[in-house]
């Protein structure tokens, strides 16, 4: 009788699994005081909370992207943490050197797909109860001075800027995809000045022009079109 050899691949392949699926955890992990990359707390489960996060920036660091790794990771703690790669791997293209923040009170899935490439499903939200949240920034100070060159980088989806020294102190919008939404709120006593990415325009006016954002007032830019932002300003 032809018995044909069956590899642990093929029975992986077939296996069929009734009831709950159970996977590697590990709970009231402290991320790595001081951030960086390398000291960063390394994860080493399938599921993962991060309870301690003392200071904004206090790092994680994801195991190597390996094609068909999934984690969840959930920031439980006070402050926004850093997740890093390893060396030469990325997350959502960014390079494992700068890594992501991670907004506090948020679960967000990294996924590879491919060797040395993670992808975050989550990144820019989180949860309060039965409420979504967004990332946000408060206490920003204006770049004094003002100009598109070195304006203060918008890096969160909802920020206050509470220090605007002088009329047209500015800050820059983040390089604009298709679909993304951001809130600057100017709760200064000055008029500031938001600047597009470079090359990009704000309401369809001149490539790298202003947008005066008076004292007070809350907007919005949103874009369906990279390099074409819109501002929808509130009362």
């Amino acid at each position: 009788m032809d018995v044909t050899p069956v590899t642990a691949q093929e029975i992986l392949r077939n296996l069929q699994i009734t009831g709950l699926f159970y996977e590697s955890a590990a709970d009231n992990i402290t991320a790595f005081a001081g951030g960086g990359q390398a000291g960063a707390t390394m994860i080493t489960t399938e599921v993962a909370r991060i309870t301690t996060v003392a200071t904004a920036g206090d790092s994680v660091a994801l195991p190597n992207a390996i094609a068909g790794l999934t984690l969840s990771l959930t920031n439980h703690g006070a402050k926004p943490m850093q997740v890093y790669g390893q060396a030469g791997d990325v997350i959502n293209d960014i390079a494992s050197a700068s890594g992501v923040s991670q907004m506090i009170g948020s679960e967000v899935i990294y996924f590879c797909p491919t060797n040395g490439k993670w992808y975050a499903n989550g990144l820019g939200t989180g949860y309060s109860g039965s409420f979504e949240t967004q990332s946000p920034a408060d206490g920003l100070v204006a770049h004094a001075g003002g100009g598109q060159d070195s304006a203060l980088l918008i890096t969160t989806m909802i920020s206050r800027f509470t220090v605007v020294a002088s009329v047209g102190d500015s800050a820059i919008l983040p390089t604009g995809v298709a679909g993304m939404t951001l809130t600057i709120i100017n709760a200064s006593a000055n008029s500031m000045n938001i600047f597009p990415d470079l090359g990009s325009t704000i309401n369809a006016g001149s490539a790298n022009a202003a947008y005066a954002l008076a004292a007070g007032k809350t907007c919005q830019f949103v874009t369906t079109l990279a390099g074409a932002w819109h501002a929808m300003l509130s009362a």
